[in-house]
Order: structure tokens, then C-alpha cells, then sequence
């Protein structure tokens, strides 16, 4: 099996559409990327959504990135913000109550672009975790887990896996219980 959180980002990027396994790495480094922009906008929409659509940039701006475009983090936060910002507008004009103070105060959310050290950190957090499931689950949990925080339904994984639907489901619960297991030891 190989080891992709040795990888750079540009290894990981270079033909990942042809490796899931890239992806899953790419996800687990960025995903703290995407919480932190959620919070920017949770008091202006569900917080559900934001983390979906916050996600499906994420995906999105794995599947689009382009050398040129700069270097990969910098894209990623520009399509997550852009994507949050949309969620958080649609989510007023839905609530119909879209005052001209909410309108400028969604113009006037300050750029938290994460600093270089958060960076850091939030790569060291994701690969632990990372690290953690491969270590703790077996090879069905993990690829089941690595499908749900990815946010296939349980009966896309199972297409993707060629197993049933209730194989899927039983092993993202085995894998919950032992990381659950996992972190509440390490307190």
C-alpha cells in the first residue's frame, strides 16, 4: 500500500483522478482548511450546508487545479470562500429577511486566510488523524471512512467498493467505535 502522506501536494495532485488514495490524502490535509472557513460563515447559514458545500470545494478544486493557477493552497482557500460566500447568500435570500446591514456585513467578513504556522498545524492535525485511522482500522473501515468524509452516501461506497450496502454501514460503525476507543484513551 502506498505511503501518501510522504507525498507533496503536487505528487498528490499530478493524476489523482486515476488514485482515490491521493485524494483521501489531500482531503485529510485540507479538511481543517475547510472548518475553519465554515466558522467564518456559520452565523449566516446552516452549518451542515457550509460544511457540504465547504467540501464539495474542496473535491472540486482538487479535481480543477492547474499549476498555473498558483500554488494549491492559496487556489483551495479562494474556491472555498467562494463557494461559503454563495452558500451564505443563498441561505438569506432563503430566510427571506435579508436586511441591508446583513448584505454589508456579509461584504465585510474579514479575510481569514490562514497564516503560513496555521498551515503547519493543520497538516500536522490532519495527517495525525490520518496516521490514526490507518493504524487503528482495518483496510474496509478505513476506505469506508475515507468515502464518508469525502461525503459519498453509504450506497456509493458500497457501488465503489463492490460490497453491499449493510457491509458499509457496519464498518463506518466499527470505525467510529475504535476512534472514539482511540481518542478518548488518549485524554
Amino acid at each position: 500500500m502506498t505511503d501518501y502522506s510522504c507525498m507533496s501536494d503536487t505528487e498528490l495532485l499530478e493524476n489523482n483522478f486515476a488514485d482515490s488514495g491521493k485524494t483521501a490524502e489531500l482531503i485529510s490535509r485540507y479538511m481543517k482548511t475547510v472548518f475553519s472557513a465554515v466558522d467564518k460563515y456559520s452565523a449566516l447559514a446552516d452549518r451542515e450546508e457550509l460544511v457540504s458545500d465547504g467540501m464539495q470545494a474542496l473535491l472540486s478544486a482538487i479535481q480543477t487545479y492547474e499549476k498555473e493557477k498558483g500554488d494549491f493552497p492559496s487556489y483551495l482557500f479562494v474556491c472555498i470562500d467562494n463557494k461559503l460566500k454563495n452558500t451564505a447568500r443563498r441561505s438569506l435570500r432563503r430566510k427571506s429577511r435579508i436586511s441591508q446591514a446583513e448584505q454589508n456585513e456579509l461584504e465585510e467578513i474579514a479575510d481569514t486566510k490562514p497564516t503560513p504556522e496555521e498551515i503547519v498545524i493543520d497538516r500536522e492535525n490532519s495527517d495525525a488523524l490520518f496516521r490514526n485511522m490507518r493504524t487503528e482500522l482495518t483496510a474496509l473501515e478505513f476506505r469506508c471512512m475515507c468515502g464518508v468524509m469525502i461525503g459519498f452516501s453509504y450506497d456509493e461506497i458500497a457501488g465503489l467498493l463492490k460490497i453491499d450496502r449493510k457491509s458499509v454501514d457496519n464498518a463506518v460503525m466499527r470505525a467510529r467505535t475504535k476512534l472514539r476507543r482511540f481518542y478518548a484513551d488518549k485524554r
